[in-house]
């Protein structure tokens, strides 16, 4: 980082040379580029267009709340969606798409909840969903019956499908090949089923060689099955009755949603981010690419060339027309807005990050599964543009307990994952107890800047501010981050008082016992 450097050399931006002066509170990135002074900024900086156009929101935010698995079917161009319910769209025109069928629950055993879905796959009119099961909703298999509504043939009037419970199997990602239904059972392997007119799911083989089986995609009698942290296994199904192992990889992190295409095997890996693997050889996959992502891969699709990446905090899309050597094209985030007293305060906490666990694929057009709704946006890959990727700690930036008078800083980092430079215009708060510094910056694509946050404490009691940090970005020019001081109650920096646990083996844990003078992450969690 350089500020003030007083040199009065030449940088070459790409699209436009300029002297650099003795300009205060600008920041050099990467070494390569400076930040324009605020006064000509926004006149040096070229417009750039998204190559992710949003062309259709589905719903409000509260329509279908826990939007997990989509997936889109090319034949007739439905959409299929899980989430806290089970729903069919006409995704022919992704400008206007309307729901088929909507809002359906399952009637399960013994659940009053009627419950949604976590997977799903089709054959024919059948459409079979999975819940992994949870706390409130026990594990399940069933599925939906497509057809027309006698009063509206253009709505579908669904009947649910038998359901199947088996003792101690947990239903994750399914699909359906040569008149059998494939199911990752977690740690109890792969299950393959038929279903029977009589006697509804008649499981007819497992594979008990896999560690932890979460998606899995057939194709001829080839099963491929993400398999958690030992990565992406390759079964071979010719006998449905004994399937066997013929090739393993690993692929880092937690290997999850999968996609295929020829001889590519493209992985959603959690932590690890998209893994490419070549499958040409089935005894003997390999990774040869990987894309890091901000967000834990969750899912990912693949058409036309391109790979679409569910990652948690994004939707994100590549191109893949060489598979060794993946191109990031754009992103897209969905946002939330917690109201202006979110947590009991009444200080217009700007809008936070709103989950992305489901993607799916068409030619140039996404659809994405956020936790709240359904989006749909045409790509134009052609398009060339930075793109502002911020941490999620943006959300609330907590600088601990600060004595009145003192001060405490925590830097930023600020990413460009775009595809050309990244001009930030303007780095500001709205409360004088809090500044941040350098107040522009120019980021090189795939390079990072840090920004230094200051929280000068003029009382004991808790303080907010709006952090401001606006860009030339297309997609979102203008980001809103949320700092706290002296935020009251358990949090950054408090003292953990004395915790004790009842464990589910009968015995009891302790703080003060298990963690005498030492650093205590909280980490909350919650099962759907």
């Amino acid at each position: 980082m350089i500020r003030d450097s007083g040199l009065g050399i030449i940088r070459d931006w790409g699209f436009v040379t300029l002297p650099v002066l003795r300009i205060p509170n600008i920041l050099l990135a990467s070494g390569l580029a400076l930040a324009l002074a605020s006064a000509g900024a926004d006149a040096q900086t070229p417009a750039y267009a998204s190559p992710l156009v949003r062309l259709q929101k589905l719903g409000d935010d509260s329509t279908h709340l826990h939007t997990d698995e989509v997936r889109h079917r090319a034949s007739d161009q439905k959409l299929f969606h899980c989430s806290y319910t089970f729903g069919v769209i006409d995704a022919r025109n992704p400008e206007a798409m309307v729901y088929l069928a909507e809002n359906l629950r399952h009637t399960i055993p013994g659940d009053t909840r009627r419950p949604g879905c976590i997977h799903l796959a089709w054959d024919g009119d059948v459409v079979y969903t999975v819940h992994r099961g949870n706390i409130d909703n026990p594990t399940f298999l069933s599925g939906w019956d497509l057809r027309p509504d006698p009063a509206n043939p253009q709505k579908l009037n669904p009947l649910q499908l038998p359901v199947l419970q088996e003792p101690g199997v947990s239903y994750e990602g399914i699909d359906t090949a040569n008149g059998h239904i494939y199911v990752a059972l977690r740690s109890k392997g792969l299950g393959i089923y038929k279903r029977d007119a009589a006697k509804g799911f008649v499981r007819v083989g497992t594979s008990t060689d896999l560690n932890n089986a979460w998606g899995v995609r057939v194709r001829g009698t080839t099963a491929f099955v993400s398999d958690g942290l030992a990565g992406l296994a390759i079964l071979d199904v010719a006998d449905p009755a004994r399937p066997k192992l013929v090739g393993r990889v690993r692929t880092g992190g937690q290997a999850r949603g999968l996609a295929l295409d020829g001889r590519t095997a493209y992985v959603a890996a959690g932590s690890a981010g998209l893994v490419i693997v070549d499958i040409s050889t089935l005894a003997a996959p390999h990774v040869i690419a990987r894309a890091e992502t901000p967000g834990s891969a969750i899912r990912v699709d693949y058409s036309a060339g391109r790979v679409y990446v569910a990652a948690w905090n994004d939707a994100r899309v590549y191109d893949v027309a060489v598979p060794a050597k993946p191109r990031f094209i754009g992103a897209v985030r969905s946002t939330k807005d917690l109201g202006a007293d979110a947590g009991g305060a009444k200080d217009a906490r700007p809008p936070v990050t709103s989950r992305t666990l489901g993607v799916a694929a068409r030619g140039d057009v996404m659809f994405v599964g956020n936790w709240h709704q359904v989006y749909s946006y045409r790509v134009v890959p052609g398009r060339v543009a930075p793109s502002l990727s911020l941490p999620e700690e943006i959300s609330l930036i907590d600088f601990g307990p600060v004595a009145q008078g003192s001060s405490a800083t925590v830097p930023l980092t600020v990413t460009n994952q775009g595809t050309a430079p990244l001009t930030v215009t303007g780095a500001s708060t709205d409360k004088p107890q809090f500044t941040v510094t350098p107040s522009q910056a120019r980021i090189l694509p795939g390079k990072t800047a840090t920004l230094t946050l200051k929280y000068t404490a003029s009382t004991t009691e808790k303080e907010t501010s709006l952090l401001h940090i606006t860009s030339d970005d297309p997609v979102e020019p203008s980001r809103v981050g949320y700092l706290v001081g002296n935020q009251p109650g358990l949090g950054v920096g408090r003292k953990l008082p004395e915790t004790t646990i009842n464990l589910v083996d009968g015995g009891q844990w302790a703080s003060s016992k298990e963690m005498p003078g030492q650093v205590t992450l909280l980490a909350y969690f919650a099962t759907f």
